[in-house]
């Protein structure tokens, strides 16, 4: 996943996508579409000149495998959901997808949060597939009883 500001909007993406793309693609377009149960390495790089990424990957927990081709920091060897991506940096690591459903992938700089530097990827499921976890319809909506209405 390439991170960087765009030189056509000006605006902070993953490659070359943001949030408004995957609005205005009915939220279909996705940054990676693994199957459920694969297990992938996803290269995060950027070469924004300068600029940094806490980029932040939503379902489950991933292992950095290197840094620059190099063993990560000992501090880094661990479960994460946030690499920290530096100037210039290539950090790849390693993750197993064992839920279906549609996830973010984002930028924790606030500035590029700001900026729409925001993507999702799918797992198990085909591009017109229901989200099993879509908050909006896997539960039923709650109806406070409390206090209970005078009769």
């Amino acid at each position: 996943m390439e991170l960087k500001k765009s030189d056509v909007t000006n605006l902070w993406n993953i490659n070359e996508t943001t949030w408004d793309d995957v609005i205005d693609s009915g939220y279909k377009k996705v940054l990676a579409d693994p199957g459920l149960d694969d297990a992938e390495i996803w290269d995060l790089h950027t070469s924004s000149g300068g600029w940094f990424h806490p980029l932040h990957i939503h379902l489950g927990d991933f292992q950095i495998l290197s840094r620059n081709g190099r063993a990560p920091f000992a501090y880094e060897r661990g479960p994460k959901d946030v690499a920290y991506i530096g100037p210039d940096e290539l950090v790849r690591v390693i993750m197993k997808f064992e839920r279906r459903g549609r996830y973010m992938v984002h930028c924790h700089n606030l500035p590029h949060e700001d900026h729409d530097m925001m993507g999702q990827f799918r797992v198990g499921l085909g591009p017109d597939d229901a989200d099993p976890h879509d908050p909006i319809e896997a539960a039923e909506p709650y109806v406070d009883t409390y206090p209970p209405d005078p009769a």
